[in-house]
């Protein structure tokens, strides 16, 4: 439920499929009574993506951009609907009631989110939890309107958007069950940030790699985003935990005081998050950083996640970098990151997990979950999960 926590997951068309999916299919496994191979387990999983990142596809970045939701919570549990389901062997009929309940019950705001909360932990979270809710209640016999997305008066696209004309019921399923998209349209983040601040983080590195800058040389530093990331940050220098993952200015800092590697690489990089605003170099660092809306860049897409990076130095220069993320983006929504292949992700997961396994444990553990689709049966996996978390426990 808190697998949102330090914004390390992943990240879809405006969604974070996996923090709302996999714990569903987890929760799914203690609700069933029949074994389940790691091929369903996983089938149940792509299914879930699918849906979610259709359904983000169609509604777009509106809810966020216009409205003010945060819409992982929503689409989560619409997506998570269709895993449980799935995994607990709904009938379609069923099923179709399940998503729609789940649709009925989501929710989840935006901007509090931004300028700092405990909640906003907890969204993706909650989208699991509703989605397996909804299966529950539809397997009692509950129901839901069936034309719960396409009802133009109150329907969920329609509401979600607040409008008519702002979402495109054709993305939903297009080529749906040809064509896989979810995965195509679904990076890893190897920052603790919110996807807006990565490519600033990744430019600041860049610049102060080549150039072998340091904070003394550093007269201000000017990071252009498109509004809406101008807008949905918050400004103020940190006082929490809690408000250290959105904000582009303590990103920055972060990134000019410290040498930030990403967490398959090093896993200081979430301590150093954690306790950074603590440090007054980074307080001092952070005066110096000015966050701007480029005409540019909003122009080219108002919810594009690319940033331009401006350095000024004391002896006059001007070193400039700008991430490219939109060149490889496959849609308006898509946020195409590094690629992280099993090595890194093997790397991410021992180093989140050092603090609890050894390294054999971790390497161990990481690799029976990429052979998850060998498994006869899900459920030993998810046992021995539940054992090590009860060792962790005591």
């Amino acid at each position: 439920t808190l697998a949102q926590s330090f914004e390390l997951n992943d990240l879809g068309v405006y969604v974070h499929p996996g923090a709302c999916v996999i714990p569903a299919a987890l929760a799914a496994l203690d609700h069933g009574n029949n074994p389940v191979s790691g091929q369903l387990f996983l089938a149940s999983i792509v299914a879930g993506y699918e849906v979610m990142i259709r359904l983000s596809e169609c509604v777009g970045p509106a809810p966020e951009l216009d409205v003010g939701w945060h819409t992982p919570s929503f689409h989560g549990a619409i997506g998570a609907s269709v895993t449980a389901g799935m995994l607990l062997d709904l009938d379609p009929v069923t099923l179709a009631q399940a998503i729609v309940i789940a649709a009925d019950l989501a929710g989840g705001g935006l901007m509090l989110a931004r300028l700092g909360t405990d909640v906003k932990r907890m969204h993706c979270g909650r989208g699991a939890q509703t989605g397996v809710f909804a299966v529950l209640m539809a397997m009692i016999g509950m129901k839901s309107r069936l034309d719960t997305f396409e009802n133009e008066t109150w329907g969920y696209c329609r509401t979600i958007t607040g409008g008519r004309n702002k979402f495109n019921l054709k993305e939903i399923d297009s080529g749906l069950g040809q064509e896989f998209i979810a995965f195509d349209r679904t990076g890893l983040k190897y920052y603790p940030v919110g996807a807006e601040v990565l490519g600033a983080i990744d430019s600041i590195s860049f610049l102060k790699n080549k150039h072998e800058l340091i904070p003394s040389n550093i007269k201000k530093i000017v990071v252009g985003t498109p509004a809406f990331f101008y807008k949905a940050q918050g400004h103020e220098f940190p006082t929490s935990p809690s408000q250290i993952h959105f904000n582009m200015e303590y990103g920055v800092a972060m990134a000019m005081t410290y040498s930030i590697l990403p967490v398959y690489e090093d896993s200081a990089v979430l301590s150093q998050w954690l306790e950074g605003y603590k440090n007054p170099e980074v307080a001092k660092m952070a005066t110096r950083v000015f966050h701007v809306i480029d005409e540019d860049l909003e122009i080219k897409n108002p919810y594009g996640i690319d940033s331009k990076v401006n350095i000024y130095l004391t002896n006059g220069a001007n070193l400039e970098a700008q991430s490219k993320y939109l060149e490889r983006a496959l849609s308006l929504g898509t946020m195409k990151f590094s690629p992280m292949q099993s090595d890194k992700i093997i790397g991410k997961f021992s180093s989140l997990t050092e603090a609890f396994f050894t390294k054999k444990e971790s390497t161990d553990f990481g690799q029976r979950i990429l052979d998850i689709g060998k498994l006869p049966d899900m459920t030993q996996l998810w046992r021995d999960i539940h054992k090590q978390s009860l060792r962790l426990r005591t």
